[in-house]
């Protein structure tokens, strides 16, 4: 597969600017000549002051999960879901296996971060679904952030959120944000090139960001701080198919 990095980065130069991109054509953040994979995992090495590590992210769609299976099998990190908002109704919800997962991971060391599936359509409601996460939360320290994760559905879905102007959506980020790291979390964006595009990343300059693109190496061309970079990996202890994450140190 690294074989083929010219031939990549030759297409995606022809593609639309990646967020944070001031030109049509700029290089992607992080050298693709320093990506490895082995056994489906990738690492990345050979620039100072950058180091890896592995992780997952979950939620109640993998089922009950063997934590001291999954941290035996070279994982360092899980982000968890904590909770949702409905995509038509826009109830608040609890992911299932939150508390077991957050709980459990942390007994056997791994760490940890949360994110939150929100459909919010007003700050106000943004707000309301940050402080949904803080009481989920209880406190509990956390090594990673909390990743406000915001995406339009698939074409043929109603979304309450699909109207959205990017101002708007920018805003609500904004706003959830602000509450979460009130209280004292860090907090990132989750997305692919197509969500990450709809919010206006100058107003929002000091938020990491959790970067989503799968069979191919990351084209993003601002940093970020992990690269989601499959949906479909296999892990021991987790019976389901599972988001495998590079986390970029």
């Amino acid at each position: 597969m690294l074989a083929c990095a010219a031939a990549l980065y030759a297409a995606l130069s022809l593609c639309a600017c990646a967020p944070g991109s001031t030109s049509s054509w700029s290089p992607p953040y992080l050298n693709w000549d320093n990506f490895t994979i082995e056994n489906d995992r990738y690492a990345y090495d050979g620039e100072e002051g950058h180091f890896t590590k592995t992780g997952v992210d979950v939620s109640d769609n993998q089922g009950w999960i063997d934590w001291y299976a999954v941290a035996n099998d070279g994982i360092d990190f899980a982000l968890i879901r904590c909770g949702f908002r409905g995509t038509s109704e826009g109830g608040l919800y609890p992911d299932d296996y939150f508390e077991y997962n957050l709980a459990s991971a942390k007994e056997v060391g791994l760490d940890c971060g949360v994110y939150f599936f929100s459909q919010a359509v007003t700050e106000e409601e943004a707000r309301e679904e940050a402080r949904y996460v803080l009481e989920l939360l209880g406190g509990v320290q956390l090594e990673y952030p909390v990743a406000f994760d915001f995406e339009r559905q698939a074409e043929g879905i109603d979304s309450r959120v699909d109207t959205l102007t990017s101002d708007e959506a920018t805003a609500i980020a904004q706003a959830f944000c602000e509450v979460i790291e009130g209280a004292g979390y860090r907090v990132m964006l989750y997305g692919n090139s197509y969500d990450l595009a709809w919010f206006n990343m100058d107003a929002l300059p000091d938020y990491a960001i959790w970067y989503a693109e799968y069979g191919a190496l990351p084209s993003c061309r601002s940093p970020y701080l992990f690269w989601q970079y499959s949906n479909n990996g296999r892990v021991r202890g987790i019976d389901a198919a599972v988001d495998m994450n590079l986390a970029l140190v």
